[in-house]
């Protein structure tokens, strides 16, 4: 079948792309002697995380407790939740998981690492634990130095649970508007992490995990001395928010999604049948001046905005031959919101359907 025969919209997944973000990117990491742990949370599909790990990957991050029984039903083995699990039935997931699969979760709290030391040494399971630090992002994680050593002194005393290390993110490289800024947050990121790792280390605590970068800084952060692996996500499919800061090329961005113009109320307008159900609101305009997408082809069609269902398009002159009918390929601002709002992907190979993946990950927020 050829992807022109997909119903619209439908989220088309260039292969030949995506095989080579996922080389490109291990390039860096093999370069810099680290490893690779690929966020699933971009592509939230057990196949992609194979491919990442075929390719040299030593595991998978995700979000959620919800997307990692899902790589760990998948097959995955290795398996980071980079986000603090707080509650009871979360835990007892967790629980249940680890005794399949090796799993690491970050936290930032006593409180948090307290619940899951309880209720893995009842289970006699072993659950490894990072120290969540906040390298300058201000959303979750200790501040770095003293008080992160504090915790992970008390964490280390913990019965179920071994301190393996220490974690950040620095989610500011995404407001970089160069390639020097991201550049000094990237190494920022590594120094901040390093000096709290050596900090641990002079009391005793070993570190086997030092994990930093995300896709604008890890091939940055990956230079610092001592950092262990990076964590980057989007690389795998990219889209306009990492085009705009100059961590993907919008040649290599691999998703797509298929739509089609269902109405031309004016000769300079044209309405498609996908709105924020499928594009989401999520990261700011193209940088390339085409609104909330960049039109595959079209470069005089500008993505002016969207209600739920619909979505609005702008005609240059030399565009207004469009048709009721025709479809289109529009790259979205953000590919990690749009890969939670569908529940398949077509797997695109010079045109060819080669097969409908479920993103068996979407909608598990729990």
């Amino acid at each position: 079948m050829k992807k022109q025969s997909l119903d619209t919209p439908f989220i088309l997944l260039d292969i030949a792309k995506v095989e080579r973000n996922i080389a490109n990117m291990q390039a860096v990491a093999n370069s810099a002697g680290v490893g690779l742990r690929p966020h699933g949370k971009t592509h939230k599909m057990p196949q992609f995380a194979q491919m990442q790990i075929d390719a040299g990957a030593i595991g998978i991050t995700v979000a959620k407790v919800g997307e990692a029984e899902v790589m760990a039903e998948g097959g995955i083995q290795n398996i980071l939740i980079a986000y603090p699990i707080v509650g009871a039935a979360k835990i007892e997931r967790l629980v249940r998981l680890a005794q399949r699969v090796a799993l690491t979760v970050a936290v930032d709290s006593l409180e948090a690492a307290e619940a899951i030391s309880r209720k893995s040494a009842e289970a006699g399971t072993m659950i490894n634990l990072l120290v969540e630090i906040d390298c300058g992002f201000k959303r979750v994680g200790i501040q770095p130095g003293q008080p992160a050593l504090d915790l992970a002194l008390r964490i280390n005393e913990l019965p179920g649970v071994e301190l393996k290390g220490l974690l950040t993110f620095a989610g500011h490289s995404y407001d970089a508007v160069n390639e020097e800024e991201l550049r000094a947050i990237g190494s920022d990121e590594g120094a901040t992490v390093i000096r709290t790792a050596e900090l641990f280390r002079k009391h005793g605590l070993s570190l086997d995990i030092v994990s930093a970068g995300s896709t604008p800084s890890a091939q940055y952060a990956a230079l610092v001395g001592g950092i262990t692996e990076v964590r980057p996500g989007t690389y795998i499919f990219g889209d306009l928010m990492q085009v705009k800061i100059g961590s993907h090329k919008l040649e290599n961005c691999a998703l797509t999604v298929k739509v089609t113009v269902i109405s031309r109320p004016e000769q300079d307008r044209a309405v498609i049948d996908a709105g924020t159900k499928v594009f989401t609101m999520d990261g700011e305009d193209s940088p390339l001046g085409t609104g909330r997408g960049w039109v595959v082809g079209h470069p005089g069609i500008q993505v002016e905005w969207f209600t739920e269902e619909h979505g609005m398009l702008r005609l240059s002159a030399e565009e207004q031959g469009l048709k009721v009918g025709d479809t289109l390929e529009i790259i979205p601002v953000h590919c990690c919101a749009v890969i939670n709002m569908m529940d398949e992907a077509a797997i695109i190979r010079d045109e060819a359907v080669l097969g409908i993946w479920p993103i068996a990950g979407r909608g598990k927020v729990r």
